[in-house]
């Protein structure tokens, strides 16, 4: 039997820079082999043949939706504590992660 972690591979050294640490400008000046290796590492959709036939979507989804949240609040951490994470397949921390939104919009862009 053959299982995947992407607990253990979203936590790599050898592919994540501080893998601990979220940050999402580590990105922005990575060299085309380490992409690869990223690319490979990363896999919430699987890979090959079983890759999940809604990926795309998602993808264009969550991109769209995180977007525009981001034009339109301000999120506030309620608790600085790091949560633990929960999962086998799909990582999420437990209990989620409690935040106060405040509107950055002033009602006429709606």
């Amino acid at each position: 039997m053959v299982m995947w972690s992407p607990y253990i591979s979203g936590r790599l050294e050898d592919v994540w820079p501080d893998p601990l640490t979220f940050d999402p400008h580590r990105y922005d000046t990575v060299d085309a082999d380490h992409k690869k290796l990223m690319d490979i590492a990363w896999t919430p959709f699987g890979r090959g043949p079983r890759r999940c036939i809604g990926f795309a979507l998602a993808q264009m989804e969550v991109t769209l939706i995180v977007a525009r949240m981001a034009q339109r609040l301000d999120l506030e951490l309620v608790d600085r504590t790091t949560p633990k994470p929960y999962g086998l397949i799909v990582n999420r921390p437990t209990g989620g992660v409690p935040v106060r939104p405040t509107s950055t919009s002033t009602g006429s862009d709606r």
